[in-house]
């Protein structure tokens, strides 16, 4: 019998031949399986119908700000900068102390919890948030998204779901904040996380990624449609669309962008200390937004997880010209069809 989610997607499991064939990059260790969504594709544990249907129901709030990215494209610095700019925009609330991913939580992560990481690895601050913040409830109900409706006040809310499988009224609700990067950065960027995160344990070559990558192979893919849905609406009063590039040549001109966006109303002086205070130096002297016990700790000293470089263009030192001109084919296909031109 076929199922269905409530946003009309069909859920297709991935059958064992799959699965052993793509652990030979990469660990894929759920304990329900991997589904593909359908007609896009989307690919993710067999947990994520559950709290997708969650979200449909899920109350967003008029003065929540949700930032929607691809992995690894601009995410952290996004939230950090909204959470800064909505709750510490004098810089001295001590909340700002606390991991990032406790004060902006991931309405996306709870389907990781069906890892068979989490049988060894444990989140202590995690599980103390929810024991906080909702007493008495079931974490196989979901951690971030039960947290995230016990949360008061003006909630900065991180997503890596698509706007194809969140609630049709979405942007009717609450305000989106989309950022976009350029494809290539986006694979070396993510290629080095889900190698240091034991949750991926990615342990292919970089090419093999790179086609993983375009083959959509990998959990959160396929990178186009995430992207198109967000450029597509683009123009509707309550999606904000910024390309990562653009962040990194004048952040000042995205600040005062995001300040009426958000109708924050800070002061010119405001935005240029939180220019300051989210920079990549100073936020990676802050530390990682998630414990320790989630990396492969020999990788995370060496390249780093959340804070690798930051840096645009860093792409170039990675493609083969082999591989390079397979790229530069899949994003003409691809641009051709959305209309996204990179920088």
């Amino acid at each position: 019998m076929k199922q269905w989610l409530i946003s009309g997607h069909e859920v297709v499991a991935m059958d064992d031949e799959w699965l052993e064939r793509i652990k030979k990059h990469q660990s894929m260790q759920y304990k329900h399986g991997v589904v593909r969504l359908m007609p896009e594709g989307w690919l993710y544990p067999a947990a994520a119908p559950v709290f997708l249907d969650k979200l449909q129901t899920f109350e967003f709030r008029s003065e929540d700000v949700m930032v929607v990215t691809f992995p690894k494209c601009g995410t952290t610095w996004m939230q950090e900068i909204l959470w800064t700019m909505l709750h510490n925009p004098n810089l001295d609330n001590p909340e700002a102390s606390k991991e990032l991913l406790l004060r902006s939580l991931d309405i996306s992560c709870d389907m990781m919890l069906d890892a068979d990481l989490w049988d060894v690895v444990k989140l202590h601050s995690f599980e103390d948030l929810f024991n906080t913040l909702c007493p008495g409830k079931s974490l196989e109900d979901g951690l971030n998204i039960q947290c995230l409706e016990a949360t008061p006040g003006r909630r900065v809310i991180k997503s890596h779901f698509p706007l194809q499988l969140m609630r049709k009224d979405l942007l009717e609700k609450t305000k989106v904040v989309y950022v976009a990067r350029n494809p290539k950065d986006a694979i070396v960027s993510l290629y080095h996380f889900m190698r240091v995160l034991q949750v991926f344990n990615y342990t292919a070559s970089f090419e093999d990624f790179t086609r993983d990558f375009m083959n959509s192979e990998l959990v959160y893919m396929p990178y186009w449609p995430h992207v198109k849905a967000a450029w597509d609406l683009r123009h509707h009063p309550n999606l904000h669309f910024v390309f990562f590039e653009d962040m990194k040549s004048d952040i000042m001109t995205e600040l005062k962008k995001l300040n009426e966006f958000t109708q924050a109303n800070l002061s010119l002086k405001q935005l240029e200390n939180i220019a300051d205070y989210t920079t990549f130096s100073k936020m990676k002297s802050r530390g990682e937004p998630i414990q320790d016990p989630m990396y492969h700790k020999d990788l995370l000293e060496k390249h780093g997880a959340y804070f690798r470089k930051g840096l645009t263009g860093d792409w170039k030192k990675h493609f083969t010209p082999e591989l390079l001109e397979e790229v530069d084919r899949w994003i003409e296909k691809n641009v051709e069809v959305t209309g996204i031109c990179f920088k």
